[in-house]
Parts: C-alpha cells; sequence; structure tokens
C-alpha cells in the first residue's frame, strides 16, 4: 500500500502553532527591535556625534547627510547580497551572523576618530541589518503554520515601535540629558550599551534550526522532517513527506518573467511607497516639527513627547493590521492603509495647530506602520520557496534605495521651496498612489497554498 505523503506546509498547518513557534516569533521580534532602534537613532544622535569633529549641518549638509544615510546604504548593499546567499545557501547562517555583525560595528563606532568613521561603522552595521531584514521575515514565515502565518508575521512588527521608544528613551538618557561615564562622551557610551542586547540575541538565535522549506527544496527530506518533528512536537517520518519541486539557482531576472512579473513590479511600487513615505517623514520629524510655527513645538519636552506619540500610535496599527490580514486579506488591509495614510498624511501637512498635527501625525503612524505590518506578510506569500528570499532581497533593496533618496528629496524640496508643505504633501500623495496600484494590479494571496 503506498504511502500518503505530505507537502511542508501541510505538516506544519497540521501541527499547528506550538511552543517553538513563541520561541522563534520572540527571537525574530528581539532583532526587529533593534532595526528600528538603530534606523531612528542615527536621525536623533547625528547632530552631536558629528559636532565632536567640528561638523554641523550648516557647515557641511552633504557630509552630514552621508552619515544619516549610511546604515541604510548598508542595509542595501546587506539586504541585495545576504537574501541571495540565503536563497542559495540556506536561511540559517545568515539568520545567525547577521544579528552578532550587527552589534559589532555598532559598539566600534563608539571609537569613530572623525567623520569618515562615523559612516564607515554604520555603513557596516547596516550590512547585518540588511541582513536581518530579509532573512528575518523568510525565516519566520516558513516555521509558522498557515493558518497563523498572517496574524505572527504582523506581530513580528509590533517589535518596531518598541525599537522607535527605545530609540528616543537612548536620545533623551545620553543626548539630551548627557549621561556619561568617566567623562567620555555620551554619544560613545549609547553606541556601546546599544550593541550588549544584540550580542545576547544573537547567542539564543543559535539553537534555531534551518528552514524545513530550503532542506526539502533541495531533497534533503530526512533533515527537513527531522526540523518538522521539532516544530510540532510529534515525530515526522521522511518517508511521509512529499519532495519539494527544486530549481537549482533562482536568478533573480526570472522575477521579471513569466507570472512572477505583476507580483515583482507590485512588490517595488509598494515597497517605494512604504518606504519613501516613512524616512522622508520620520528622519526629518523631528527637525520639521518647529517649523509648524506652533509654540509648543520649539520645545525640546514637546519634541520629544510627539515623537512618543508618533510610535504608541504605531502598537494599534498594527493591531488592526494583524487582524485584517487573516479576516479580510493581506491585499485589501494593505491597499487600504496606504490609501487613508496618504489622506492623513495631507491633514498633517496642512494642519496650522497643536490638537491638528497631533491627531494627523497619530494616524500618519497607525495607517502607515500598520501597512508596514501588513506588507511583510504579503510579500512572504508573493513568491515560492526558491525565490522567497530574493524576493525579499529585491524588496527590501528597492526599498533601502527609495530610503535613501526620500529623506534626500525632502531636503531639496525644502530648501526649494524654503517651506515643508510640498515635500509633506509629496509624501502623502505617495502612499495613495501606491495603495491605488496595489488595490489595482495586486493578487490576494490570503488562502492562497505557501510553496
Amino acid at each position: 500500500m503506498a504511502t500518503v505523503t505530505r507537502t511542508v506546509e501541510e505538516t506544519l498547518g497540521e501541527g499547528g502553532f506550538t511552543p517553538f513557534h513563541r520561541r522563534i516569533v520572540l527571537l525574530t521580534g528581539f532583532a526587529w527591535t533593534f532595526v528600528a532602534f538603530e534606523i531612528i537613532m542615527i536621525g536623533l544622535v547625528v547632530g552631536p556625534v558629528l559636532g565632536t569633529f567640528g561638523v554641523t549641518a550648516a557647515t557641511d549638509p552633504v557630509l552630514v547627510g552621508l552619515v544619516n544615510a549610511a546604515t541604510l546604504i548598508g542595509s542595501f548593499i546587506g539586504s541585495l547580497a545576504l537574501g541571495r546567499y540565503a536563497d542559495t545557501r540556506g536561511r540559517r547562517t545568515v539568520f545567525l551572523l547577521s544579528i552578532l555583525w550587527y552589534s559589532a560595528f555598532t559598539a566600534a563606532t563608539a571609537v569613530s576618530w572623525d567623520p569618515w568613521s562615523v559612516f564607515g561603522f554604520r555603513l557596516l552595521a547596516g550590512l547585518g541589518l540588511g541582513g536581518m531584514l530579509v532573512v528575518d521575515p523568510a525565516v519566520l514565515s516558513e516555521f509558522l503554520p498557515p493558518q497563523n502565518r498572517g496574524r505572527f508575521m504582523v506581530l513580528l512588527d509590533f517589535f518596531w515601535p518598541l525599537g522607535f521608544l527605545l530609540a528616543i528613551a537612548f536620545w533623551w538618557v545620553f543626548i539630551v540629558q548627557g549621561v556619561t561615564v568617566v567623562g567620555i562622551e555620551s554619544w560613545r557610551i549609547l553606541f556601546l550599551v546599544a550593541a550588549f542586547p544584540a550580542v545576547i540575541a544573537a547567542v539564543a538565535r543559535v539553537t534555531v534550526p534551518e528552514s524545513p522549506f530550503y532542506f526539502a527544496r533541495h531533497g534533503r527530506l530526512e533533515e527537513s522532517a527531522a526540523v518538522l518533528s521539532r516544530i510540532t512536537g510529534t515525530r515526522v517520518e521522511p518517508s511521509t513527506l512529499s519532495k519539494e519541486q527544486s530549481i537549482p539557482r533562482a536568478p533573480l531576472r526570472d522575477l521579471f518573467r513569466g507570472s512572477l512579473a505583476r507580483r515583482s513590479g507590485v512588490t517595488v511600487s509598494t515597497w517605494i511607497a512604504l518606504n519613501f513615505s516613512y524616512y522622508g517623514l520620520f528622519l526629518w520629524l523631528p527637525t520639521i516639527l518647529a517649523d509648524f510655527g506652533v509654540r509648543e513645538l520649539t520645545d525640546i519636552g514637546y519634541v520629544g513627547w510627539f515623537l512618543v506619540a508618533s510610535a504608541l500610535a504605531q502598537f494599534p496599527g498594527y493591531l488592526v493590521s494583524m487582524i485584517l490580514v487573516d479576516r479580510w486579506g493581506r491585499k485589501r488591509t494593505l491597499a487600504l492603509f496606504l490609501l487613508l495614510g496618504g489622506v492623513s498624511g495631507y491633514v498633517f501637512a496642512t494642519a496650522s495647530s497643536f490638537s491638528v498635527l497631533l491627531v494627523g501625525l497619530v494616524f500618519v503612524s497607525f495607517f502607515n506602520l500598520g501597512a508596514w505590518g501588513a506588507v511583510y506578510p504579503y510579500t512572504s506569500e508573493l513568491f515560492p520557496t526558491q525565490y522567497r528570499a530574493t524576493g525579499f532581497g529585491m524588496a527590501e533593496g528597492v526599498g533601502k534605495t527609495t530610503a535613501i533618496l526620500g529623506p534626500v528629496i525632502f531636503g531639496a524640496l525644502i530648501a526649494w521651496t524654503s517651506g515643508i508643505i510640498l515635500p509633506l504633501t509629496l509624501i502623502a500623495i505617495v502612499m495613495a498612489v501606491g495603495g491605488l496600484v496595489l488595490a489595482g494590479l495586486g493578487p490576494e494571496t490570503k488562502g492562497q497554498a505557501f510553496t
């Protein structure tokens, strides 16, 4: 009698959500906290850091801009290179080493001796961030059972505002309050302290196995069964697994051929909209608040609380997104949040009172970050396994290119118009257009087979 075989996806679905999954969610979430922390923190502390070496935005704005963008440049390179490596050689190595790499060069930033060394260390730290940005979502999605995947992929982004709040706290303690040790500049202590928790996270990730999808794609069914046994808590025999379709090489150009072409196009447009709006707005936010002409926002204390309000608004945004991606669909949720984010962004851009500014910022954060929560499960399900990390790498690479350009374009528009309404309005338009493109062209992935 022939043995009935199952796919990895079916085996994960039958096994349900287990203690193994709770641990993986926490491990990837902890790393996600430090991705957010790193990206937000540099925008808050770049002034004092470069001020140590006699550089300010007034004396050398190009250099300040380069240092601000260094982490994003590094993450762009890392996401493309490490996403590709993870598809061909496995997720686990990148999963283990990327956070350790990030931690080492975050600590090394504390010994910077001039602006260009700061730039170099930030770029090198960004390589590790790029690895985490593409591999952590791919790893998490390939361990989760299909019935829980959407919800817990969004839950991963609940850790992002924690990193945002942590960055604000570090900025307040070390930069605003000037806490230091034995007379060392406070920003150097900040980078040393910031590196330590990431080392602990790196050690904890050692026990995470390779993806069962990766093993099955390469015909290594015994190893895939062993990992599935560990995940589900019940023994899975290799003979009960069906061999997944294996493609020895997954060329990047194939993402833009055949049935994948439209999916890749939608991925690119959506990630451009999200990255341009997020980094264009939030890396400039502390600087532009005073330009609204509202008395309260000329005080550093109010600026700090405004940033905190923005971070706190992200939690309910993620929560609503987490519910809707499973009940309503990935595409619908993402498109709606982008559209409403654009509307909220325009309200914020044209606000002239403290209350309207606060409400506008809260809703921009709610919808923009809720969209970020939906884009990860959506992107992970758009591509088959052999293209998944490469697809994430492409998305992150395009996104980070846009993230680098977003703040530069924002600054250029401020210089051109001597005001903030045009750059803020552009951000609102980009979000709304991204939502419209997705609504019109993007496929729905909810309920579709994860291959």
